[in-house]
């Protein structure tokens, strides 16, 4: 210590270490570090050999890590926090391990280290408090035990100043936090020196600290089929080729995958450890969905634990919405689908919601206001929720009934200039106009098809045959000729089952059949008209049964003049006027034109039911191209 006489500069330097305890201050004190590099510092674990499809991920961490010169004097800028999140197993820890590795062997980069640690965010059993988490960082910077502190602040502060100690000794360290669940866990062991990097990682958007943050997706099928091959070439060797000798059982692995690092790993490792097991049994053992989740998994790792973690940190209402959301058998949801599944107000839903996809649990769509989730999740959430069947029940008839009214509201307002449609019925005020009714159809298009054509256990017979019926116009008018046709094959079935009552099923079929006319599909019309006539026979609707037999003769002229009639079709006919003789003229009436008589005799029926079906022999028609004539054939 030099003089201190009055007026003179006093200073103090303390060299060989890091001193803690009461020390004597003049006006400076320099605290210089050991010049090795504490070993824990290089704790990095080791990156995996299989990894691939993230390489813009890796730039642009790589670029917020780097080191940057600014300002007059040249100091060193300070760079942000990367927080990564992401859904569990979709590769966020690894991530941040390739892009740590990379950094590290940037020269200049970090010529200090690396810092690691796992707080184990979701797990209750390993879960690491930001105090504990310090002491072991504190450790691994070489601060003996014995001078660190009690209490979160104490250590933070001692911490951090170490850090900026590192870092004005020209040892920029890299601190990489892994597995933090919240913003409170990893906020304490971030760096505030402005130069020392960090990069979090989370299943939950950490917009809490200040962060840069990045958004893992799953991966592409074609990194999902290289991930599986490298994984499984590295356990076993390059001559292990049953991936590659396979690519297309390895293309649906990857698929039932969902592009799902964790469970890539877990495919690969299953073949890995039976070294006779060709690509395609595995293949085969994960189509079921039942037992998918079973199969995904080794002794130490499987997907269901990891979704696990994050279900066990939702609220009960968050766990509840959670659970129903595979009641919807559409790719995504719209909030106000969401709020008749929980039976709540839209705010609430959309709350719950947003809370949800903050976990990664569910994804947020392209336009605001829709949510889907990860096949996977799917099948877990389903899982869990048939663990609650009176909530799924309750749940599932207000979301049908919830398509069903809405769809009849936007039907209204499509045909409201129509004047021959089937069921007319006044435009409803829950749609300002045409534009706004179809936009809603748009939106739900495919769930509405999934919950038509879905199996039996997924789609209640009686929403399918209703929504078929009030769906159909707007499948005509936007040319969705393949999803028309798909509704009418459903309904035809519910119509052979009698899965709903005739006179329901008469009505849809009825409706469905008018615009397959209108789409020039006048064959498919008409086999629906004749199961129509069966229905309305049935339930003693004599009025709806003419109605469809009016519709029939219609189709009939129309095939007879333009189209051409399959003999499977004119069997039916002939069948049809046989058991249903009130549809017969008991008497023929002469006409001056044959080709324009309106006598519908069983003579009469029988000449344009023949001639219709010599059609397809006449023009060169087989039975597969019966289908959709618009106009004259070639």
């Amino acid at each position: 210590m030099g003089d201190a006489r009055e007026g003179g500069a006093t200073s103090n330097t303390i060299t060989g270490g890091s001193f803690f305890n009461a020390v004597v201050q003049g006006r400076d004190i320099t605290v210089h570090l050991p010049p090795a590099i504490t070993p824990a510092l290089s704790g990095l674990p080791a990156p995996a050999s299989a990894f691939t499809g993230r390489d813009k991920h890796v730039e642009q961490l790589l670029a917020d890590l780097a080191p940057t010169i600014g300002g007059a004097g040249g100091e060193q800028r300070g760079v942000p926090v990367s927080a990564v999140s992401g859904l569990a197993g979709i590769g966020k820890t690894e991530l941040a391990v390739q892009t740590a590795a990379r950094a590290l062997g940037q020269p200049g980069w970090f010529p200090g280290g690396v810092l690691f640690t796992d707080l184990a965010g979701y797990d209750p059993e390993r879960h690491v408090p930001p105090e504990r988490a310090l002491e072991g960082l504190l450790r691994s910077l070489g601060i003996p035990g014995e001078h660190i502190p009690n209490g979160l602040e104490n250590r933070q502060r001692l911490y951090r100043s170490v850090l900026a100690a590192y870092a004005r000794e020209d040892r920029r360290i890299l601190v990489v936090i892994d597995n933090a669940s919240t913003s409170g866990q990893a906020r304490p062991l971030l760096p505030t020196d402005g130069t020392t990097a960090a990069v979090v990682t989370s299943r939950h958007t950490l917009d809490g600290l200040d962060a840069r943050l990045h958004d893992l997706d799953t991966l592409s099928e074609a990194a999902s089929i290289a991930v599986l091959d490298q994984a499984l070439r590295h356990a076993r060797g390059n001559d292990d080729t049953r991936f590659a000798d396979d690519i297309q059982a390895t293309a649906v692995i990857a698929r039932l995958c969902a592009g799902l690092p964790l469970a890539l790993r877990i495919a690969a490792a299953i073949l890995a450890a039976a070294p006779t097991r060709p690509a395609a049994s595995l293949a085969a053992a994960l189509q079921a969905e039942h037992t998918r989740l079973d199969k995904l998994a080794r002794p130490d790792r499987a997907v269901r634990a990891a979704f696990e973690l994050s279900y066990r940190h939702l609220t009960p209402d968050q766990a509840r919405i959670f659970r129903l959301l595979p009641i919807d058998p559409g790719p995504d949801l719209s909030t106000e689908a969401a709020t008749h599944l929980a039976d709540t107000d839209t705010d609430r839903a959309e709350d719950l919601l947003r809370h949800l996809a903050d976990a990664h649990l569910i994804v947020p769509g392209q336009v605001w206001g829709r949510w889907s989730l990860h096949d996977l999740m799917r099948l877990y959430a389903d899982e869990v929720g048939h663990q609650h069947p009176h909530q799924r029940n309750a749940a599932e008839y207000r979301l049908h009934r919830h398509y069903v009214m809405k769809s009849r509201a936007a039907r209204s307002r499509i045909i409201e200039k129509e004047r021959s449609t089937p069921l007319r019925e006044q435009a409803s005020q829950c749609f300002s106009g045409i534009s706004e009714a179809i936009w809603w159809f748009k939106e739900e298009h495919s769930n509405l098809i999934a919950l038509i054509t879905g199996a039996p256990v997924r789609s209640r017979a009686v929403t399918a045959t209703v929504l078929a019926g009030f769906t159909a116009p707007y499948l005509r008018t936007g040319h969705h000729v393949e999803d028309l046709l798909a509704i009418a094959e459903t309904l035809k079935t519910l119509s052979l089952e009698r899965a709903d009552t005739p006179a329901r099923l008469g009505l849809s079929l009825l409706m469905v059949s008018y615009e397959l006319d209108r789409a020039h599909y006048k064959l498919d019309a008409v086999n629906l008209l004749m199961d129509a006539v069966e229905c309305f026979r049935e339930c003693e609707d004599p009025a709806a049964e003419a109605v469809a037999i009016a519709d029939i003769r219609h189709h009939l002229l129309g095939i007879l003049r333009s189209g051409a009639l399959s003999k499977t079709c004119a069997l039916r006919l002939l069948r049809l006027i046989v058991t249903h003789t009130h549809c017969v003229d008991p008497e023929h009436r002469e006409q001056n034109s044959t080709t324009s008589r309106t006598c519908w005799c069983r003579g009469c029926w029988k000449w344009r039911i023949t001639e219709a079906n010599k059609n397809i022999q006449r023009k060169g028609h087989n039975e597969l191209l019966v289908h959709g004539l618009p106009g004259s054939l070639p």
